[in-house]
């Protein structure tokens, strides 16, 4: 006898991490990852396949997807009047700026200590120091001049702290729309113009976007993603039909890579994708819970990683004379690098601080304690 899966407003089905979300988040941080390398390999791999460099759709999948985990995590709570809107910024730059203030004074004393002793960058560019302060602040992406640098990936957070601000506002505008179908209609028709207009004006669709307007490209993504989130309130899927489509979308995006550049159909698959995983029901998958939280380590390390490990493997190709097979080895080994220094810093930074974060009360919190005390007092001193 199957167990029916938990449910949220309106029937849908409560969202579960340990299952098919948490797995996807960890598959899109593992290609993240792959894209990051790719150039660095034997033979680049741009070379052996296009849709290798097209890892600007799993960054573009993780803006859509934060906006709707976001809408249906923190959405009913922002309606009901418990979370303000400071608070919530509050949390989620909480959430996000210490570990990255980690791992950039990493990348920072590397960069230091290999000029210590005289060894240069291999890519000196990304090392300017104009950049690193626009990088501590996270606002890299709001039309900062001059290229990026350092922890080039943090450019997403740099947008997503404005769709943090924006978020409780636009979540209540959008469950105010009687059609979700209108709304995501509407949504869909200003991302194709911001598309359009970017194209104009510099050249590049909106989704691929230098990095310094990452608002641009950021921003619409992540509202798409709260669209899909309120779809999802109206739309529910039976468990097995929810896993089908799931597959059915993933194996879409693989297949249109596999033939050809087609963008905007696989980014409306990976909506899809979002849209059906969110909807599949529990898994009790621990290990896909776990893999999933590994997503935003890998994300925040694995430039640091690479900086690191393939500096070193030009050290070791250049003074042993290495033969290609053992370069490809050495080119391989750094994915599994990768994963073990996000795990370690999900155990030994992220975690611990994410226990401090929650800790805290929010101001809400706070005016209830003292609320609170005063009403004792005034007990106390009648």
């Amino acid at each position: 006898m199957s167990r029916a899966a938990p449910s949220s407003r309106n029937g849908a089905t409560a969202l579960s991490r340990d299952g098919t979300l948490g797995l996807l988040r960890f598959m899109a941080a593992m290609f993240i990852v792959l894209y990051h390398v790719a150039e660095r390999a034997p033979l680049p791999l741009f070379a052996v396949h296009p849709a290798f460099s097209r890892g600007y759709l799993a960054t573009d999948f993780f803006l859509m997807l934060s906006g709707y985990v976001l809408a249906r995590t923190y959405g009913p709570r922002v309606l009901a009047g418990g979370v303000g809107t400071l608070d919530f910024l509050k949390r989620r730059v909480l959430r996000i700026w210490p570990a990255h203030l980690v791992v950039l004074v990493a990348f920072v004393g590397f960069y230091l200590a290999t000029r210590a002793v005289g060894l240069e960058p291999q890519n000196p560019q990304w090392f300017q120091w104009s950049q690193l302060w626009p990088q501590v602040f996270l606002v890299q992406a709001w039309f900062i001049p001059g290229p990026s640098g350092w922890n080039i990936p943090t450019w997403t957070l740099s947008a997503l702290i404005v769709c943090y601000a924006l978020f409780p506002l636009a979540w209540r505008w959008v469950s105010r729309v009687r059609s979700p179908w209108k709304a995501l209609a509407v949504g869909l028709v200003a991302y194709l113009a911001i598309d359009l207009a970017a194209r104009v004006t510099i050249g590049l669709p909106g989704y691929q976007l230098p990095l310094r307007f990452g608002l641009i490209r950021g921003v619409p993504l992540f509202m798409i993603g709260l669209l899909i989130a309120r779809i999802g309130e109206t739309v529910v899927l039976n468990g097995r039909w929810a896993d089908t489509l799931s597959i059915g979308a993933a194996v879409g995006v693989v297949a249109l890579q596999a033939l050809g550049r087609f963008d905007h159909l696989s980014l409306a698959l990976l909506g899809l994708l979002i849209l059906t995983a969110g909807a599949s029901p529990a898994k009790g998958w621990r290990w896909a819970g776990a893999a999933g939280r590994l997503s935003f380590p890998l994300f925040l390390t694995n430039q640091l990683v690479a900086v690191v490990w393939f500096g070193v493997a030009r050290l070791l190709a250049n003074k042993l004379n290495l033969d290609t097979p053992a370069l490809w080895l050495i080119w391989a080994m750094a994915l599994p690098a990768c994963l073990l220094v996000a795990w370690l810093f999900e155990r030994l930074v992220d975690a611990p601080l994410q226990g401090w974060v929650k800790s805290l009360p929010d101001s809400r919190a706070r005016a209830r304690q003292s609320g609170g005390a005063r009403e004792v007092d005034a007990v106390q001193a009648g």
